[in-house]
């Protein structure tokens, strides 16, 4: 049975809809799509159904992805028709493909867009040096250097907007929630925006 991968955008005011609610909101979609999808064993069967790497409420994400299986092979402009035609306002189903083995998350591109006195120099002086911040985690809140977690793409300015993209670790452990670099610059910082422009996977 194929594992198939879809992506979509949750942009907008989709942005306020929890991770709980979105797998709902998807489960359902795969329910009304008419596809052959299988689903889960028990007394409560539902889609076997992955949001690939969830997202904070308040983050928007232009390529986020959700994994489920199908009993069958289809064309995949066949399964993007049907999922669109059920999906949930505010979205679309960009494009799918087929899976081969886990291909789970490595990393993600993320756009931060700060209202904020300092200068793209300023940033990139902060990367070089240390960034620490209290992280939490399953085990409790530890201090934790973010700099070297950091993969900068670009930092620019205009009106008053420092705009920076970044690629971020999403991998168990070193998982890193953008949120985390305004928060070390406080009160300096004012985010506007907070955008997941692409989620690269393992190969």
């Amino acid at each position: 049975m194929p594992d198939v991968r879809a992506y979509f955008s949750k942009t907008g005011r989709l942005k306020y809809i929890s991770h709980l609610d979105l797998q709902r909101a998807i489960a359902r979609l795969l329910v009304r799509s008419g596809l052959p999808i299988v689903y889960t064993e028990g007394f409560n069967p539902h889609p076997r159904l992955n949001i690939a790497l969830p997202l904070s409420v308040y983050q928007e994400g232009e390529n986020e992805a959700f994994d489920f299986r199908i009993t069958r092979e289809l064309p995949p402009e066949e399964i993007i028709s049907a999922l669109n035609a059920k999906m949930f306002p505010g979205s679309s189903i960009s494009a799918v493909e087929y899976l081969n083995g886990k291909n789970a998350p490595k990393s993600a591109v993320y756009r931060l867009e700060m209202e904020t006195d300092m200068e793209p120099d300023g940033f990139k002086r902060a990367l070089a040096g240390e960034m620490k911040v209290l992280k939490r985690s399953k085990s409790g809140e530890k201090e934790v250097d973010i700099a070297p977690m950091i993969k900068l793409i670009s930092a620019e300015k205009s009106e008053g907007v420092l705009t920076v993209r970044a690629e971020l670790p999403a991998a168990g452990g070193e998982n890193l929630n953008p949120s985390y670099i305004p928060a070390y610059f406080g009160e300096r910082v004012k985010t506007t925006r907070i955008v997941r422009e692409k989620i690269i996977f393992c190969k």
